[in-house]
């Protein structure tokens, strides 16, 4: 059994309440199945199964009864699995927090905040934490890069899995379609549904929503809001162009990517295409990943890092800038898939430094042992130890 970076139990403790957030097939039920088995007394509502879905949704008043009746000693566990599928219940858990303060412990989980926020439900006042969780990472996960990067690492595709191939594509097609259509996210489903197949092709590429919106019959602005739609069901993340430079023409739209290398893969129609290490789309798919590493870990230690990329009008890029509040970068890193660059490979970093002498520059690549580059004061690094590395930054 996989053990999960996000410890609930060391954060949670026997007190703390939590929204437990992440996209469907994350592994949020196992998670907190597991939390839940090792408390005394535990009460369990899951919002997809219809008789818990129509008895709540006829009278939410309902769940006070049913958590109150279950509460018979000195403390008492509590979990509602997709908790955006009835905002109102939220009313109901603020209430019998309130009143059981030092009783009843919550952990909500959710595979979309966009239906909380429109709804404008009650998040508790800041009561409950919000924590989120991803696919499995480099340290619960260490299978081949090739079939990391062309399957991704969601719990139930990628492992015990005899048909990942086939399970990607029913997510892509039952979740990704059916389930924002249940939740009338949009109005147009045949035009999402031809948006996503170009989402796909945007991932890890700087959005423009003029060139997507003409072939799928729409405008720009409904193009923008796709996206946002898919950030908040958690599906993709966005990276904005790092805007307070000096230099002048950089690129500031930002770069939007999936959540999961395996969902960008079915999404274009490339899962049985094989992968060859020397390709743009070998790079380009290492590259997504690893930043996908940097969020995630960015997250689970709460390091409050912003990411943003550069980029100039003539193309010179630096792949992540890692900061702080409003402050100068302090760490650049280039991505590359090769296992030795060398500074004709990252010139742009040194363009960079220019600009910001004192930002420390990395690259994370495939090499087997970290070296040093003196000319462009460089430290490239193998790319799980630079993952592990910034959290001393």
């Amino acid at each position: 059994m996989i053990e999960r970076s996000l410890k609930l139990s060391q954060i949670l403790g026997e007190s703390r309440s939590s929204f437990l957030f992440g996209a469907r097939g994350v592994g949020k039920t196992f998670l907190a199945n597991q939390w839940l088995a090792g408390k005394e007394q535990a009460f369990t509502v899951n919002l997809l199964e219809p008789e818990h879905y129509e008895r709540y949704l006829r009278d939410p008043g309902l769940l006070s009864a049913d958590i109150e009746g279950a509460l018979k000693g000195q403390h008492l566990a509590v979990l509602i699995d997709e908790i955006q599928k009835l905002p109102a219940l939220l009313d109901v858990v603020h209430h019998l927090y309130e009143k059981h303060r030092k009783k009843i412990q919550f952990l909500l989980t959710g595979s979309s905040a966009r239906k909380l926020k429109r709804q404008g439900a009650n998040l508790l006042a800041g009561r409950a934490l919000s924590l989120r969780l991803f696919p499995l990472d480099s340290s619960e996960y260490s299978g081949p890069l090739e079939t990391i990067l062309r399957l991704g690492t969601l719990p139930g595709i990628i492992l015990d899995n005899s048909e990942p191939e086939r399970s990607l594509r029913a997510y892509v097609h039952t979740y990704l379609r059916e389930e924002i259509q249940l939740e009338a996210l949009v109005r147009k489903v045949d035009t999402f549904a031809r948006f996503l197949e170009i989402a796909g092709q945007y991932h890890g590429k700087i959005i423009n929503a003029s060139n997507i919106a003409k072939p799928i019959g729409t405008t720009p602005n409904t193009v923008l809001e796709y996206f946002r739609i898919l950030e908040d069901t958690l599906l993709g993340f966005s990276i904005p162009g790092w805007h307070e430079s000096t230099v002048k023409q950089l690129r500031t739209a930002p770069k939007f990517f999936l959540f999961d290398n395996g969902v960008a893969n079915a999404l274009r129609g490339e899962l049985r295409i094989e992968l060859s290490e020397r390709t743009s789309r070998y790079g380009e798919l290492f590259e997504t990943y690893v930043i996908q590493e940097m969020i995630r870990k960015n997250e689970y230690e709460q390091l409050d890092f912003k990411f943003s990329y550069w980029q100039t009008s003539v193309g010179q890029e630096v792949d992540i800038l890692l900061s702080r509040g409003l402050g100068a970068p302090v760490a650049a890193i280039e991505i590359k898939s090769a296992k030795a660059p060398d500074a004709a490979d990252l010139k742009s970093l040194a363009v960079f430094s220019r600009e910001y002498p004192k930002c420390k520059k990395y690259c994370f690549c495939r090499t087997p042992h970290a070296y040093r580059i003196e000319e462009i004061d460089v430290e490239v690094l193998p790319w799980r130890e630079g993952i592990q590395m910034i959290s001393s930054l």
